[in-house]
């Protein structure tokens, strides 16, 4: 099956023709085959507007070539094209903190783009040696079942604009075929082959070197793994979801938990649901590690007397024998 044909299966025209769709496009192989081949797919007479979107994060000394190709690339394609540059220069001493903040930036930057043109969606391109390259990342960094998912298919940006990945089940060797049909050149990013950020060494070295010594079918086993994680996460967090529905309310203070309701639950259940508050409440997560969600929830299914702790991100729990009070500290 063509490039096209499984791009069909994999994001059908007919859910995205008739809306706009901003796609996110670096220059590089991936993000270049994603417009060639939905600006392929689209129907000139469709109401919807394809618009190409690039990011300067002012990180390369060719970044501004790079912006040139995209607005040609557009041109060439009929499709608008919005470029977007970084107000402040990214620390430029490399590794994964700036990969972090220009990944941060550039999505505010999607975001903005679709809500100025109205798009209901996003798309980018990543592909299957992303998401392996991404579980493996994760699993030497430690994770739990959530990350081992990988890079999710579709996820929310706001309530009206949503990101979606078609290209999560193509090989980089799918793509690089599609544009050699094509005859279709792009951009090569000399910062891919920069040995200081982690994922570079996974892709260069790493797995070259499980495939090579251990499993030649190691990125294969990697994709299925996130995908056995992500089936399983789904489960967890619909029943946590139903926990919270019981379990959690409002309060003149914050938000007031029934203990009594969740002692019978497995604790790994009731620290998903913790999560879910979290997330629902808008509270910072970065700075909660496993030992502090477990602690919470050990707490939280306990019959011990009352009990006054703070947390993370300035958030203070209150216990007593069957509540247990959740509350932002203001300074």
């Amino acid at each position: 099956m063509d490039f096209l044909a499984r791009l069909k299966i994999a994001w059908p025209v007919e859910a995205w023709r008739d809306v706009s769709v901003v796609v996110a496009v670096s220059g590089g192989a991936d993000s270049v085959s994603l417009a060639c081949a939905m600006s392929e797919l689209r129907e000139q007479a469709a109401p919807g507007k394809l618009i190409v979107a690039h990011f300067n994060h002012r990180l390369r000394a060719a970044g501004e070539d790079d912006a040139r190709f995209v607005q040609e690339l557009a041109r060439q394609l009929g499709l608008p094209c919005e470029i977007g540059v970084t107000d402040q220069p990214l620390e430029q001493s490399g590794g994964d903190g700036v990969e972090a903040a220009a990944r941060t930036a550039r999505y505010a930057f999607l975001l903005k783009t679709a809500e100025k043109s109205g798009a209901r969606y996003v798309a980018t391109a990543h592909t299957a040696d992303d998401q392996a390259e991404t579980v493996l990342h994760r699993v030497i960094r430690g994770t739990g079942l959530a990350g081992l998912a990988g890079i999710p298919r579709v996820r929310l940006l706001s309530p009206a604009v949503t990101l979606i990945r078609p290209l999560l089940d193509f090989s980089r060797a799918d793509v690089v075929e599609y544009l050699a049909a094509r005859q279709q050149t792009f951009r090569l990013d000399e910062s891919n082959e920069d040995p200081s950020f982690t994922r570079n060494r996974i892709r260069h070295a790493l797995l070259p070197q499980l495939a090579a010594q251990y499993n030649s079918n190691v990125r294969e086993a990697l994709l299925r793994l996130g995908q056995l994680a992500g089936d399983a996460q789904q489960v967890i967090e619909q029943r946590a979801e139903e926990l919270m529905q019981q379990a959690v309310r409002n309060s003149p203070n914050g938000i007031a938990i029934d203990a009594s309701l969740l002692r019978d639950q497995p604790l790994h259940l009731v620290r998903e649901m913790l999560i879910l508050v979290w997330k629902e409440q808008r509270w910072p997560l970065q700075q909660m590690g496993l030992g502090e969600w477990q602690s919470l929830a050990a707490a939280l299914v306990s019959e011990a007397p009352n009990q006054t702790f703070d947390l993370p991100g300035q958030i203070r729990a209150q216990k007593s024998r069957d509540a247990l009070t959740l509350t932002k500290i203001t300074q």
